[in-house]
């Protein structure tokens, strides 16, 4: 009887952990680029476009392949891909309370804080469970295949995976985690050459780190917890010599290079956690603090949209269900609206993916042209593609003026915003955007 009733215990934490998680990123955390671009990226492969080949990306393509396929069965609105991710998040909740004892509820109430789509949490999934396994099941199979996940989900993250199994030196170990390993790698390596994407994923996903890590990197106060953390973690495991730590030593290379508020926070919850393991908490004294934080996050976002300052729901069409103010609801429809009438126009902006979402124009590799997500020396292959496209055909751009010279205030690259100031006219403003046209367009 004990046991039936601690399985329907943890079930219903479950379920309120989902819908808490669903409620608290709908209603309390903004809509961010970082959401919008993953959600396209899901968005685009659940429409059959291909990565690396019909849109860029840079990352292994684990994640958005799960969320298209979650979005096919269940429908392919923003808030659906939601759902997927409350999913992830929910998981994260119960691994994390596996393995971090009785300040779950702590690490979890900074975790919601930035828990919006994105595949740095379903690294943290994988991070978890293969703790869990290392702790409590010791399959080296399971385990090997698990990091190889990892890998497909952010390759850079997959390989300082396998650093841990190399310092068990036990060499039949090492084979079968090897061979984990390579199961669901084949997999997509077979994907690629069907596909004929093999050269383009490493360009994009390889070769192009070089120049995402040049100009990417930040040096800024957050990277001090990834320093801490490190260094916490050397020590704890030059103490107890536990694989475990290992693993979470080698995630605070997550936040490498851009070291900004959210890369080092994610991984820093992690090391945070396995602090506060090892004190003395009342758990019943950490779920009040947890119910007391959400509380107060929902009670200020109601009055936000009760006074008017956010709008749910929104008259958008990607984007119902999300507090967005007035000025974000007029330049997503102008703009939107604006695509949809005039071919050929490439938008030089991050917020790309969120007008041709809005218009339900297909994505291309014109519509990401941040610093880093164009693959080797890509900035210059684009530029000559435009030239050659635009030579004897109308074309039409829209770019924020105040981004040129100035790289501080976004990641789209500078060269071909330099490129489109340089090389056409400027025509009219739309919003906060300014138009330039070629003269073919005239």
């Amino acid at each position: 009887m004990n046991f039936i009733k601690n399985y329907k215990n943890i079930i219903l934490e479950l379920i309120s952990i989902f819908i808490i998680t669903l409620l608290f990123n709908i209603i309390c955390n903004p809509l961010t680029n970082d959401e919008v671009w993953n959600y396209g990226f899901t968005y685009n492969i659940s429409n059959g476009l291909i990565p690396y080949k019909d849109f860029n990306l840079v990352i292994t393509p684990l994640f958005p392949f799960l969320g298209a396929i979650f979005l096919i069965i269940f429908g392919k609105s923003l808030i659906v891909y939601h759902v997927f991710n409350a999913i992830i998040c929910t998981l994260i909740f119960y691994f994390m309370k596996k393995s971090t004892n009785k300040c779950y509820y702590i690490t979890y109430s900074i975790l919601l804080l930035f828990a919006l789509p994105n595949y740095s949490l379903f690294c943290m999934l994988l991070l978890y469970i293969i703790i869990y396994l290392e702790k409590n099941s010791k399959n080296n199979l399971l385990i090997g295949i698990f990091i190889g996940l990892t890998f497909l989900t952010k390759q850079n993250i997959g390989i300082i995976f396998i650093i841990p199994t190399l310092f068990t030196k036990k060499t039949k170990e090492i084979k079968i985690r090897a061979i984990g390993f390579l199961l669901p790698n084949i997999i997509f390596l077979i994907y690629l050459i069907f596909t004929n994407t093999f050269f383009s994923f490493i360009n994009y996903a390889f070769l192009g780190l070089t120049d995402f890590a040049s100009e990417n990197t930040i040096l800024s106060q957050w990277g001090t917890l990834t320093i801490i953390s490190i260094i916490y973690l050397l020590f704890e495991y030059k103490r107890k010599r536990e694989i475990t730590i290992l693993y979470l030593l080698c995630f605070q290379f997550l936040a490498f290079p851009m070291f900004d508020t959210y890369h080092v926070m994610i991984s820093f919850i992690t090391t945070l956690g396995y602090f506060l393991s090892h004190l003395k908490l009342m758990i019943k004294v950490t779920r009040i603090c947890f119910c007391i934080f959400v509380l107060f996050f929902f009670i200020h976002n109601a009055y936000n949209i009760i006074n008017g300052n956010n709008k749910i729901p929104n008259n958008t069409f990607a984007y119902k269900l999300r507090p967005l103010n007035n000025d974000s609801i007029y330049y997503i429809k102008e703009i939107s609206n604006y695509i949809k009438k005039n071919p050929d126009v490439y938008i030089i902006n991050g917020n790309a993916y969120l007008y041709k979402l809005e218009a339900n124009i297909p994505i291309t590799k014109y519509d990401l042209l941040n610093d880093g997500n164009l693959g080797k020396n890509g900035d210059i292959k684009i530029i000559e593609e435009l030239n050659k496209k635009c030579k004897n055909n109308a074309c039409t751009f829209l770019m924020l003026e105040n981004e040129i010279g100035n790289s501080t205030l976004s990641q789209t690259n500078q060269n071909i915003i330099n490129y489109v100031n340089e090389n056409y006219e400027k025509y009219n403003t739309l919003t906060n955007l300014t138009i330039y046209k070629n003269e073919v367009n005239k």
